[in-house]
């Protein structure tokens, strides 16, 4: 049991490429710069921007993609658990990225 432990251990390890996603959020009217401060509190979060538009904010974020759990579950709970849960969040909508070119 040990051994299939440490084979799992070391595949995450190996595999481990970060996932990033961005979530668009409305928040109360006049809370937004409220929001954005509890925002760059949690630890995935990699950038906050305050934006025009039907949503207010978006929110980069990065999980790390592992064997156990897929990086997708990981945004997933960390919408529900931490972001839906913030003072004056009143909806969101996640787009997780499934390929990626920077510059």
């Amino acid at each position: 049991m040990q051994d299939f432990l440490k084979a799992v251990i070391r595949a995450q390890l190996e595999l481990a490429v970060f996932q990033k996603a961005f979530i668009l959020i409305k928040v109360t009217p006049g809370h937004e710069e409220e929001v954005v401060d509890n925002l760059m509190k949690i630890q995935e979060v990699r950038e906050v921007h305050i934006v025009p538009g039907n949503y207010d904010i978006l929110a980069v974020v990065s999980s790390k993609k592992e064997v156990a759990i897929g990086s997708d579950e990981k945004v997933y709970r960390l919408v529900l658990e931490k972001i839906e849960k913030i003072k004056h969040v009143q909806d969101t909508n996640t787009m997780v990225s499934q390929f990626s070119k920077m510059k």
